[in-house]
């Protein structure tokens, strides 16, 4: 979309991509993965661990030019992570790689000292505070898949007749786009909205919608019984040690930077 920011998981990392939004008329904020090349601007090739910011907390920005052929002008920011959350990403890195039977590089697992980002943004549109923010922000859309597999079980079936498979699966779609439909309708604009409690009134409340259908009551009560039940209580808890994303928010903190892994 002209004028917008992707905001991509690292795991869909491709620098291809990133020109084709440039050219579009986008910008992106991903994760730089690593292996990747980076340039200065006069086209030399950087060292990240030589330029990239060597006290725990310290943020850099550097400008430069990425992808060996490619060549895309864009923003290297940098934060040096304490060593427990380093260590915490080396061992993630080290377990995949043992299960995809894959060796890791040095310079990845040196690399697991710093959070490395892209934006092609300009400074004034996207501070590096605001890019770790976002970035945080894209698991959110994890979470809302995760809603969707868990509790609404679109991925499971209790039959092996390809047919009924299919029946199930568009059911529980139609079911979980009317759920979402229902929570955007009375409870999107509230940060601390809790999507697990709200899809929870959803199926507690479904018979009403079922009983609208039928012509037992009008879908005016339905809805108002259900907006009624999701505005009582369906709120994320507060929390202290681990403040969720709209605490975070609401503070305009980026400490949870150095603390999580």
């Amino acid at each position: 979309m002209v004028g917008g920011l992707h905001v991509r998981d690292l795991g869909y990392f491709n620098v291809a991509d990133l020109a084709q939004r440039q050219q579009a008329g986008a910008w992106s904020l991903a994760r730089l993965q690593a292996g990747t090349q980076v340039f200065d601007r006069q086209g030399q090739q950087l060292s990240l661990t030589r330029i990239a910011p060597k006290q725990v907390g310290q943020l850099c920005e550097v400008p430069v030019l990425v992808g060996a052929k490619l060549r895309l002008p864009m923003r290297l920011l940098l934060l040096r992570v304490p060593k427990a959350v380093a260590d915490q990403r080396r061992e993630r890195l080290l377990a995949e790689a043992k299960r995809r039977g894959q060796p890791v590089s040095a310079q990845t697992l040196a690399l697991a000292n710093w959070t490395l980002l892209l934006t092609d943004a300009s400074r004034q549109q996207l501070s590096l505070g605001e890019a770790l923010v976002l970035l945080r922000e894209r698991w959110q859309m994890e979470l809302l898949y995760k809603l969707w597999k868990q509790d609404g079980q679109v991925d499971t079936w209790r039959t092996r007749n390809p047919w009924r498979i299919l029946c199930e699966v568009y059911a529980k779609l139609i079911g979980l786009l009317l759920q979402h439909w229902l929570i955007v309708l009375f409870a999107w604009h509230d940060p601390q909205r809790s999507l697990v409690k709200l899809a929870q009134v959803v199926r507690a409340t479904g018979w009403t919608l079922m009983e609208a259908l039928a012509g037992f009551r009008s879908l005016r009560s339905a809805l108002r019984l259900i907006g009624r039940r999701m505005r009582s209580g369906c709120r994320m808890n507060t929390r202290r040690q681990h403040p969720n994303s709209a605490q975070l928010l609401v503070q305009e903190a980026v400490e949870w930077a150095l603390a999580a892994p």
